[in-house]
């Protein structure tokens, strides 16, 4: 009869639910409940690692027979050791905990968030974290369009799961628009540009916000009336322009002397151009030094 009962007991602790721990390791104080004679063990002596999350460990009743050796525990004579489940505390994850992760990486004030979806899998207890530059921007930017976020969850300072959340945000920002349209090639000029607040993709760089950032620069294409003037349409002028006249200095050795040419082909400071001499006829090549002027070192018998 007490063979019996002793089976039974065994039986019962094998069919039981499992075992949650917090950690990575499973502690004295995590199967002390379950298994008494723990329960004269330090309550952070470890007994071993925990499984990953969501996966289950079984301690077999010989594994905890030699753990309870090793510390010089035996159970009472006639009683078995247990075989036990383990697994990994975890929870589903609560919008309010995605939605304060996703605001701290927003970290704007003006910002609006809209969560449509979320990671729904079971995760340890852990620390969200999500980046703004991990986010794919929408067609056009358009902070309208839902973009998914990816992020993850760091648990026990070394591993991590990977989290997501579908969302919309925006935050209002000043934007700059044609207040004409200003053709391809164009220099851009104060009175071309009207300021506008409104909804924007966020963005991980702060755009510039003053319209000093535009003006000086060059249309890369046409920007229509009303079109929003963005980096992307813009460069910054060439240091020569082909077809204009510019001041040519050439040395030679020690001496030096200066004419005025006519650029055949574009450029910046430190490129070298083509350069045409309309006294001489001839051409010849130069290299931009700076707005508007060029320098030439003729090598043996070359003429200019």
């Amino acid at each position: 009869m007490k063979t019996a009962a002793i089976l039974i007991v065994v039986a019962s602790w094998a069919t039981a639910a499992c075992i949650t721990v917090p950690s990575d390791k499973i502690l004295a104080r995590d199967l002390s409940a379950a298994i008494p004679v723990f329960q004269a063990l330090d309550p952070d002596a470890i007994i071993g690692f925990s499984p990953f999350p969501g996966t289950e460990r079984i301690l077999s009743s010989r594994e905890l027979l030699l753990t309870a050796r090793r510390y010089g525990l035996a159970f009472p004579a006639g009683e078995l050791a247990p075989s036990l489940c383990v697994q990994r505390i975890v929870h589903a994850l609560s919008v309010e905990e995605v939605r304060a992760a996703l605001l701290s990486a927003l970290d704007n004030p003006e910002g609006r968030l809209e969560i449509l979806e979320f990671s729904n899998k079971p995760v340890p207890p852990g620390r969200l974290l999500f980046q703004l530059t991990a986010v794919n921007k929408p067609l056009g930017n358009n902070p309208a369009t839902p973009v998914i976020w990816p992020g993850k969850l760091i648990y026990d300072d070394q591993h991590s799961l990977s989290v997501w959340a579908k969302v919309r945000m925006s935050v209002d920002r000043a934007v700059f628009l044609a207040k004409e349209t200003i053709p391809k090639g164009q220099v851009i000029v104060a009175e071309q540009i009207v300021t506008a607040r409104m909804p924007q993709f966020p963005s991980p760089h702060e755009p510039p916000s003053s319209v000093s950032w535009i003006v000086g620069k060059v249309a890369r294409r046409t920007i229509a009336a009303g079109q929003r003037v963005s980096l992307e349409a813009l460069q910054d002028p060439l240091d020569v322009v082909k077809g204009e006249t510019i001041h040519v200095k050439v040395v030679d050795g020690a001496a030096t002397i200066t004419l005025d040419a006519v650029a055949q082909s574009s450029g910046n400071k430190g490129e070298t151009i083509l350069v045409h001499n309309s006294s001489s006829g001839k051409s010849f090549r130069a290299v931009i030094e700076e707005r508007g002027r060029v320098v030439v070192i003729p090598t043996a018998g070359s003429t200019l």
